[in-house]
C-alpha cells in the first residue's frame, strides 16, 4: 500500500508546514542558546581572571548581570512551558482524531499496535515540536543552574579575601 494514500491533502500540507515551523523553530533556538552562551560565557570570564579587591566592583556588576539573566532565563522558561502545554493540548487532540479513523473509518480492520504505528507516523512532526521544545527549556534550566553555581562561586570567593583580610 502506499504510503502516501494514508494521508489526505490537507493532512500533507499540514505536516510539510509544522516540519518547516520545526526547522524554523530549531534555527530559532539555536541562535537563542548561543546567545545565552555568550551572555553566561560574559559572566564567568569574571571568575577566570586573577580577582583583586580592586576588581570587586566588577564581581558586583557580574553578580548584578547573573541574577538579571536568571530571571530573564525563568522568565523564558516559563514561557515556553506555556507553549509546550499547548503544544501537547494539539498533539493529543490530534492523536485522538487519527485513533478514531483508525478505528472506524480506515477501511482495514487494525489491532491497536498496528493503530498505534499508523499514529505515529502521522504525529511525528508534532512530537518533534514538543522534543524541540523541550531541549531549549532543558538548556536555559543548565544556564540557570550554571549561573546559580558562578554566584556561589564569587560568594565563597569574597568569603577567601575576607579570611585572608585583602
Amino acid at each position: 500500500m502506499d504510503v502516501s494514500k494514508l494521508y489526505t491533502v490537507e493532512e500533507l500540507d499540514q505536516i510539510n508546514k509544522t516540519r518547516e515551523s520545526n526547522d524554523k523553530m530549531e534555527e530559532f533556538f539555536k541562535d537563542k542558546r548561543d546567545l545565552w552562551s555568550k551572555n553566561a560565557g560574559q559572566v564567568f570570564d569574571v571568575i577566570k581572571s586573577s580577582l583583586s579587591p580592586s576588581d570587586f566592583k566588577g564581581v558586583v556588576e557580574a553578580q548584578a548581570l547573573a541574577l538579571s539573566y536568571r530571571q530573564s532565563l525563568n522568565e523564558e522558561i516559563s514561557y515556553f512551558l506555556n507553549r509546550r502545554s499547548r503544544e501537547e493540548v494539539k498533539l493529543k487532540k490530534l492523536k485522538q482524531s487519527k485513533f478514531l479513523f483508525y478505528s472506524t473509518g480506515f477501511g482495514l480492520k487494525t489491532n491497536l499496535s498496528e493503530k498505534t504505528i499508523l499514529i505515529d507516523a502521522h504525529t511525528s512532526e508534532n512530537e518533534r515540536t514538543m522534543q524541540i521544545i523541550e531541549t531549549h527549556i532543558e538548556h536555559l534550566r543548565d544556564t540557570v543552574k550554571s549561573l546559580e553555581s558562578f554566584q556561589y562561586s564569587i560568594k565563597n570567593l569574597v568569603s577567601l579575601y575576607e579570611y585572608l583580610g585583602k
